[in-house]
């Protein structure tokens, strides 16, 4: 009978191969599971610690490269600075000396994206329905320019009563507004392309938007976007060392 390793993390529970525990050893889990008298019986810890940080410790117990660290890894409760720095953590407490090494490295550090906002602003010609553009989504981009913004900015927005946050789905809610949204991530991808940020910039988030309409057809919108970048950001033809 193969042994199995039980690791119950706040109120997640997590199943380890002994592959996975001599993975980085020895450690924390070697010393806990292996050291266990009678190896053929199963054997459970139970700890209060991150679970969302666990699971990027399992994925690298499984030997995959977890850095630098992919935004959709972070936990919902940390920002990318301090995800990294209670992973550290993390790693001295399990006793996995190489991750430790890896999350000390200025090379690694170096390499991991910073998190930008900012602010995509332009105007276009509507329908009589004030919503469908007049031209071709590439003309519709043209017309629109990057900014750099703050989450500050970005906060004070979306507490507007004018502030659209992204819908979901088109269910219990308004279509056009549903529709708004898919228009607005196609101008983003197509502004980020055209100012050559694309190899840069490792994931986006398209957070809302604000619209106001200057003239009968004509809809001006305010789209503020997330992004993880790596430094060399340009906006509207400026070079911007968004890594400072």
């Amino acid at each position: 009978m193969s042994a199995e390793y039980t690791i119950i993390v706040a109120d997640k529970t997590f199943k380890l191969s002994k592959s996975q525990i001599e993975h980085d050893s020895p450690n924390f889990f070697t010393s806990y599971f292996l050291d266990w008298p009678d190896r053929s019986t199963s054997r459970k810890l139970e700890i209060s610690r991150d679970p969302y940080l666990f699971a990027i410790i399992m994925r690298y117990l499984n030997g995959y490269q977890v850095l630098p660290l992919h935004p959709t890894l972070v936990p919902p409760h940390c920002t990318l600075e301090t995800a990294l720095a209670d992973l550290r953590v993390d790693a001295d407490f399990y006793q996995l000396s190489g991750l430790s090494r890896l999350l000390s490295s200025p090379k690694i550090l170096e390499q991991q994206p910073a998190v930008v906002y900012v602010r995509i602003t332009g105007q276009y010609n509507t329908e009589p329905d004030k919503l469908e553009p007049t031209e071709n989504i590439d003309k519709v981009a043209d017309g629109f320019a990057l900014e750099l913004s703050d989450e500050q900015k970005y906060k004070k927005a979306s507490q507007s009563d004018s502030f659209y946050a992204v819908p979901s789905n088109t269910k219990g809610g308004d279509p056009s507004v549903f529709y708004s949204g898919l228009l607005n991530e196609r101008i983003v991808r197509r502004v980020l392309q055209r100012e050559g940020n694309t190899a840069i910039v490792s994931n986006w988030e398209l957070l809302g938007w604000t619209r106001d309409y200057p003239g009968e057809r004509c809809r001006r919108t305010f789209i503020f976007v997330k992004l993880w970048t790596k430094s060399g950001l340009t906006t509207n033809g400026n070079n911007i060392d968004v890594l400072g």
